[in-house]
């Protein structure tokens, strides 16, 4: 699969908070900090990769807040999202 440069940003991103382990949450506002294009494009390209099956989103955490006082979900990535980042290595 072909992914947008932006995208795979992220997806790396996300890989590399995660330790590349696919059990491990990632907070979403942790990434969004992370990235260098708005919050709500970022936001909108975290959903593009969990529609592609490459992150999962979890539920909101209600009562769970971040360093900033914002409400926070959790990703994970998923193992079709490390196979892309594999092959993406693997290409070059």
């Amino acid at each position: 699969m072909v992914i947008q440069k932006q995208l795979r940003d992220i997806l790396s991103l996300i890989a590399e908070l995660a330790h590349n382990n696919i059990n491990a949450d990632v907070r979403h506002t942790l990434v969004i900090d992370r990235m260098e294009p708005p919050e709500h494009e970022t936001h909108k390209d975290i959903h593009k990769l969990e529609s592609l099956g490459l992150v999962k989103i979890q539920s909101r955490m209600r009562d769970k807040i971040d360093e900033k006082g914002r409400e926070y979900r959790l990703i994970n990535i998923t193992r079709e999202g490390l196979q892309e980042l594999s092959s993406e290595q693997g290409s070059k």
